[in-house]
Order: structure tokens, then sequence, then C-alpha cells
């Protein structure tokens, strides 16, 4: 069994490394506005990761809060799309 080597310090990743390594789709711009405005935030010297996090929170809930309603809006869509597919093929409910 091979022997650490316990003189070489491990790298640790700093807050900017963490938020700029978090993957965002392509197509989530939100997302990408929420991590561009924390890693500004980070470059502008807030360093402290509660503070970031406490930043982060609320334009999270805010594009959750979207998704959520443009969920709940779909799904309207999609019953009133399946309703007048039964009618015109005569199965009405």
């Amino acid at each position: 069994m091979a022997e650490e080597n316990r003189d070489t310090p491990l790298a640790v990743p700093t807050l900017t490394d963490i938020v700029a390594a978090l993957e965002v789709p392509a197509d989530a711009h939100l997302v990408d506005t929420i991590k561009r405005s924390l890693l500004a935030a980070i470059d502008g010297g807030l360093d402290d990761p509660e503070t970031v996090a406490a930043l982060a929170i609320g334009p999270i809930l805010v594009a959750v809060g979207r998704l959520e309603s443009d969920l709940a809006d779909a799904r309207t869509r999609i019953d009133y799309l399946e309703q007048a597919l039964r009618e015109r093929d005569g199965h009405a409910r």
C-alpha cells in the first residue's frame, strides 16, 4: 500500500473557482446572469461564502418561482389543447 505524501498541500478551490465551475445550460439565461453577478461580487471583494450564498438565494427563488408559474401555465394549455382534440375527434367528456 502506497504511503501518502503528507508534505504536498491539497489545492483548495477558491470561491471564484467554485462558482465559475458551475455548469449552466446555454439557454439558461437567468441562471447565467445570477452566476455572472456572483462572480462580479466576489471579484469586487465579497469573499464570504455565506454572504455569497445569501446573495444567490433571492434570484434563485425568483427563477424557481418563474419556472413554477410557467409550468402551471403550460399544464393549463396542455389540458385545453387535449380537451379541444377530444372534442374535435368526438370524444368529449
